[in-house]
């Protein structure tokens, strides 16, 4: 009998993990993205982990009360605190790199930042799905919606400054020799990513995290970081298209009555796995904020673009 209930404990375990991130600010964010998660039934195979950048602690007592994993999030890299001014909250700009430290022993890890949820459970298991194939998943910032992809400030009819956020990023993190290089390379959007055990894809993005983080500008190092881990060391990866990880900021979806979802604004319409309020900052502060949409009849609908259809 004891080794019936032992072995049915072992094949209950959860070998699989999703982790995020919050301080007090973003807490009704993360507790939207882990409703979807649970809504969609995905916390049946994966567990559900938090890094916490300042969270109360009535919120701490909500987290632990579902069951959901917390560490303390600590600077992996060393940086001066002139540098920090007391944002503590850019801790996981680099601590995404070292999740096995925090969460050892699992064989798929997925980073959702708290400002995504899940929309769409098929689209979203790409993620996964690339990841046992040890590869590093994650979705390029660029798509035929997106439009425009960089800014260019002319003289004379000359391009006198060019405007990129891999340039930015990288000529204040490591030079301007590398942003000139990789500056119309795609941004790797680091808010969503998945990689497996494999010590090899860990290591090069903590390389690339110390190499990205040595100037001590620490808000982009973790894009720094994958894009020098990809486009630099050729990391193995898997490229997901643009409705895995829809930056609304850039283009607002489409509504599908049918499927209750939204999708992608361009055929086929396909249905967006991860919904990004990145750069939405009203949006973020205030859940009450309806959006006008179209749906797939062109007709406008108002939505809320947050998770809340659930009561959360």
């Amino acid at each position: 009998l004891n080794h019936k209930f032992v072995f049915k404990k072992i094949k209950m375990m959860k070998n699989k993990i999703i982790v995020s991130s919050a301080d007090s600010n973003y807490f009704n964010l993360l507790k939207e993205l882990h409703q979807s998660l649970y809504d969609l039934s995905i916390l049946n195979e994966y567990k559900f982990a938090v890094l916490d950048t300042g969270l109360t602690l009535d919120q701490l007592s909500y987290l632990k009360d579902n069951s959901i994993l917390v560490k303390k999030a600590i600077w992996n890299v060393s940086v001066p605190n002139y540098k920090i001014r007391g944002r503590d909250h850019l801790k996981t700009q680099v601590a995404r790199a070292y999740l096995p430290e925090y969460f050892p022993n699992y064989k798929i890890y997925i980073w959702l930042d708290a400002d995504l949820w899940v929309n769409d459970k098929n689209n979203f298991m790409l993620y996964e799905k690339g990841a046992v194939q040890n590869k590093l998943t994650i979705t390029p910032q660029t798509d035929r919606s997106y439009i425009k992809s960089a800014n260019i400030d002319w003289f004379f009819g000359l391009p006198k400054k060019i405007k990129t956020i891999n340039y930015k990023n990288i000529s204040r993190s490591i030079s301007k020799k590398m942003a000139r290089k990789y500056a119309f390379h795609a941004t790797l959007n680091a808010g969503a990513f998945a990689i497996s055990s494999d010590e090899k894809i860990w290591h090069c993005f903590q390389k690339n995290i110390n190499l990205a983080s040595k100037k001590g500008r620490i808000f982009g190092t973790d894009q720094v970081a994958l894009a020098l881990s990809v486009y630099e060391d050729n990391l193995p990866t898997q490229f997901l298209p643009a409705y895995c990880n829809w930056m609304c900021e850039f283009h607002l979806p489409l509504y599908d009555d049918k499927k209750k979802l939204f999708v992608e604004p361009y055929l086929p319409n396909e249905s967006i796995a991860l919904i990004h309020l990145a750069g939405l900052d009203d949006i973020r502060k205030n859940e009450n904020i309806l959006v006008e949409v179209k749906n797939l009849n062109g007709e406008i609908v108002k939505i809320n673009l947050r998770y809340l259809e659930k009561n959360v």
